[in-house]
């Protein structure tokens, strides 16, 4: 019987420590995965990426600021024609004239500015109206960023623009000049009896014309007309020609003059000396064709004399100017106003001096020559450049130092032998009945509370380690336990 007591006891106590070995090892084998996840999860948590996305690529057009500097270098350097040599539209002058660049910066703002004004001359037309247009303005903006590892820096580029144009002119100058020998005048002087009260003066006021003419060095071919009716009209000659440059010559001629008749054909000698193949009025480039008409009376016309406005077209023709000193009164004057109007010429006023009017008329046209003053038009284009630039520095990331903390030894410990409580028998009284003995269970070990490691800490392998430990700890003492049984 006791040893049926003792046969269950030890079956009991072998099924305990298979049960306790196994819960150790099952104990062992999860606090190592717990600690080896836990391990690998603060591994995945603490290494930082290293990888960076790349910037994408642009291809940018040219900024504001770049395509003005072009336009500005471009127009600086731009040809230019000397003024003397210069046809319209040249451009004779480039004026250029340059600020900056300066640079202003206010935290992390810095402000850039330069200018650049361009004055571009160039020869206009004569009738180009003088004068300044309104100023023509225009702004181009662009903004554009860059990326760094250690900035992000954004710009802003601005670029204003004003133009003017101006056309100016210069004053006209006069050149005086004494031209020589290229100056033809023809006197046609009036010989009717009208013409008594007004001979002796007009020919006194011709020859001090004339003289003048010398003592000024003004060499001028002179031919005379005297004219009264078709028939009765004189065209002197001076050796075979109908001109002279001796002014002796020509006086003598002139005071020849005597009153005749009583008409004035005045059409007659003015078509015919500007058709006449007899008069061979000067060529030169300088030349100056003069006809002075003397008379007291308006123009007598017939049938067979010229018309005044086919007169009109030989003068005008032969390029000879007509001025005519005669009376003042309104019938007159208007009779020979489309032969003087037509061919630039004078009226003058037969009853006072004229010598001196007709030198100084006559000096003007010939010795006289007006310079017209150039008209130039002036372009200004100013530019101011901008760039303002906004830089922003990058945060850089703590790259955390990973320490591998020394592995510790672990100390084997002599596992605690439990030993069972002795059982205690029972002997049975006579006429009792036979009384079961109890198995008592060996106190169990004590345990600790488990917990889950800190994600991420340093000991996780330390912990790994310990949990290795408690799993070899758990196989030794099933070990010991077999052991002893056997």
């Amino acid at each position: 019987m006791i040893e049926k007591s003792l046969l269950k006891r030890g079956r009991i106590l072998k099924k305990y420590t298979i049960s306790r070995k196994q819960t150790l090892t099952l104990a062992s084998v999860v606090l190592g995965t717990v600690f080896t996840g836990a391990t690998i999860a603060s591994a995945d948590e603490v290494a930082p990426s290293t990888s960076q996305a790349a910037p994408a690529a642009t291809t940018a057009a040219k900024s504001p600021i770049t395509t003005a500097t072009e336009e500005i270098n471009a127009k600086a350097n731009t040809p230019v024609v000397p003024a003397d040599k210069a046809k319209t539209g040249d451009i004779i002058a480039v004026d250029v004239k340059k600020t900056g660049p300066s640079a202003k910066t206010d935290g992390a703002d810095t402000t850039t500015t330069s200018t650049a004004t361009i004055k571009t001359t160039s020869l206009a037309e004569q009738d180009t109206p003088v004068g300044a247009s309104k100023p023509v303005s225009s702004t181009k903006t662009a903004t554009s960023t860059k990326e760094t590892a250690d900035y992000t820096e954004t710009t802003t580029e601005t670029v204003n623009k004003t133009t003017v144009v101006e056309v100016t002119k210069e004053a006209d100058v006069v050149n005086k000049k004494e031209v020589q020998g290229t100056s033809d005048i023809v006197f046609v002087i009036d010989k009717s009896f009208s013409m008594d009260d007004h001979i002796n003066d007009t020919m006194k006021n011709v020859e001090t014309f004339v003289r003048n003419l010398s003592a000024k060095n003004i060499q001028a071919r002179l031919g005379l007309v005297e004219y009264e009716s078709e028939r009765n009209t004189k065209y002197h000659d001076f050796n075979g020609s109908k001109f002279t440059t001796d002014p002796d010559s020509f006086i003598s001629a002139l005071k020849t003059i005597k009153t005749y008749g009583a008409d004035e054909n005045a059409t007659v000698p003015l078509h015919h000396i500007a058709t006449s193949a007899d008069y061979n009025w000067g060529t030169g480039a300088n030349n100056h064709r003069f006809a002075f008409l003397i008379t007291d009376e308006d123009i007598d016309l017939t049938k067979d004399t010229p018309t005044k406005e086919a007169t009109l077209k030989a003068l005008q023709d032969a390029g000879i100017s007509l001025t005519v000193v005669g009376k003042t009164y309104t019938s007159i004057k208007k009779d020979f106003a489309p032969l003087v109007n037509g061919t630039n010429g004078l009226y003058l006023d037969i009853r006072k001096d004229f010598a001196d009017l007709l030198n100084v008329q006559f000096a003007n046209k010939v010795v006289e020559t007006v310079q017209k003053g150039r008209v130039f038009k002036v372009q200004t284009d100013k530019y101011e450049l901008i760039s303002k630039t906004h830089r922003v520095a990058k945060a850089k990331p703590q790259t955390p130092s990973i320490q591998t903390p020394a592995t510790p030894t672990p100390t084997p410990q002599k596992p605690a032998v439990v030993t069972p409580a002795k059982p205690t028998v029972f002997t049975p009284a006579k006429n009792e009945p036979v009384k079961t003995a109890v198995y008592i269970a060996p106190a169990a070990l004590p345990q600790k509370e488990a917990s889950l490691p800190n994600t991420g800490s340093k000991t996780s392998t330390a912990l790994t380690t310990l949990g290795l430990g408690l799993l070899s700890m758990g196989a030794a003492f099933a070990l010991s336990r077999k052991t002893k049984k056997d």
